[in-house]
């Protein structure tokens, strides 16, 4: 579970800002909203709003950053960490882009990971095992400069190895070490860097879950889910499904033999080929055994008196499709208690559909995490949104900051939506006079 982010210098954040799930314990209303994460009272919902522009996505991208930084060598180079540095000042550089996140594994081991970055690579970097604010935090590694420690010391040799390596990837994290050579033993560097890597989901307002249909013909749980999903929230669909056909059967029938052919030529056994359009994936190439297969979404949907047809993904409009891009990390968050983060929750899809979604994991008995970004002020409901779990984001002289809604005394029977409209809590946009 993730329990905080601290972010510094980095794209809108010039001050250092704090992101936490830590509840108000003095609030009793949801209490089911409040998980237990290694003993500490954690929060399984947030919602963050604030105007366009002020920096709502740049708080889930530090997270992705992180994660990308910690489960990829390569992701980090000197012509592209420019780019991060928080930009409207002088010498943007002259400071370190200051990141730091603690999370909780869903066996219960707590950390704190923590890194500083220059224009010339990575100046300080540490995990360690956090106490929680009960007990002393405790050094798995940290890095200065050159200088090294580790709470599972390596011989000489070894020390010389890392520092060899570090010195020829600058941008590349401690924790990718292992992928290029198995130097470090401390298994708490393999159990956090494996939360990031299977605990911790970040969607993007764009974005599309690769190897969506292999997940859905591999895994019948989620296909199960997504259908009961779509059921629920009454979009005229019953069951959803993947359909798989013979490939060579199947290419006598359509016109796109030349492309795929291609595709497949170059595939070799047990690879995956997507193919694409307007931001759906539209059909997965196979091969399995020597044989070649094609398969696709299907979609089950009802007319009148009764009658039911399969259609492919093509047919569906885009909020649907938003919706069964989203399906499967509502699953991960309720289901499989994974971190879930996601970038502008109700894209393409009705006010009245988020609210209900939103209101699905709010029921649940789950401890699972959905943080989201949102400006739909339906979601502002005291019914099942807590105010802790409410953050606004304001751009201050073109600087992000970011508050709780927990800092504004608000009785349980107040309605939210109607105060943030009316600009008690800020974070919404002040438009001028316009002279045309």
């Amino acid at each position: 579970m993730l329990l905080r982010v601290i972010i510094e210098n980095f794209l809108s954040f010039e001050d250092k800002v704090q992101f936490d799930m830590f509840p108000n314990m003095r609030k009793e209303s949801l209490p089911n909203h409040i998980t237990m994460a290694a003993g500490l009272p954690t929060l399984r919902m947030a919602a963050i709003y604030g105007a366009n522009g002020a920096g709502k996505s740049n708080m889930l991208k530090a997270v992705d950053f992180i994660k990308l930084l910690v489960t990829n060598k390569e992701f980090l180079n000197q012509s592209k960490v420019s780019r991060y540095f928080y930009a409207l000042k002088k010498n943007p550089a002259s400071q370190p882009i200051n990141l730091a996140i603690e999370f909780v594994t869903k066996a219960g081991k707590a950390f704190i990971y923590s890194v500083g970055i220059g224009e010339e690579g990575i100046r300080s970097e540490t995990l360690m095992e956090s106490g929680l604010g009960v007990k002393e935090n405790k050094d798995v590694f940290t890095r200065e400069g050159n200088i090294l420690s580790f709470a599972v010391k390596p011989s000489d040799e070894v020390d010389k190895m890392i520092k060899a390596w570090l010195e020829k990837n600058p941008f590349a994290s401690l924790l990718t070490i292992n992928d290029d050579m198995p130097v470090l033993s401390d298994k708490n560097i393999v159990i956090a860097k494996n939360w990031f890597h299977e605990e911790l989901l970040l969607i993007g307002f764009h974005s599309f879950i690769p190897g969506l249909i292999e997940l859905f013909r591999r895994n019948k749980e989620i296909t199960e889910f997504t259908s009961a999903l779509f059921k629920a929230v009454d979009l005229g669909i019953n069951t959803v499904k993947v359909q798989t056909e013979d490939f060579d059967e199947w290419i006598r029938s359509h016109n796109e033999a030349e492309s795929l052919i291609e595709k497949l030529n170059k595939m070799q056994s047990g690879g995956i080929s997507q193919i694409t359009k307007d931001n759906r994936i539209r059909r997965n190439i196979t091969i399995e055994d020597g044989v070649r297969k094609i398969s696709q979404m299907m979609f089950e949907q009802f007319g009148k008196n009764g009658f039911s047809k399969d259609m492919d993904i093509e047919a569906q409009s885009d909020g649907t499709v938003r919706l069964f891009n989203l399906a499967p990390a509502f699953y991960d968050a309720i289901r499989e208690g994974k971190t879930v983060l996601i970038d502008e929750i109700e894209h393409s899809i009705h006010p009245y559909l988020i609210r209900e979604l939103v209101k699905i994991f709010s029921s649940q008995d789950t401890t699972g995490q959905l943080i989201f970004t949102t400006h739909e002020t339906c979601l502002l409901d005291q019914k099942f949104i807590r105010t802790d779990e409410v953050w606004m984001v304001e751009k201050k002289e073109g600087s992000t900051h970011m508050y709780s809604l927990n800092d504004f005394k608000i009785h349980n029977t107040i309605n939210i939506a109607n105060g943030y409209m009316e600009g008690r809590y800020g974070a919404i946009p002040f438009i001028g006079e316009l002279k045309i």
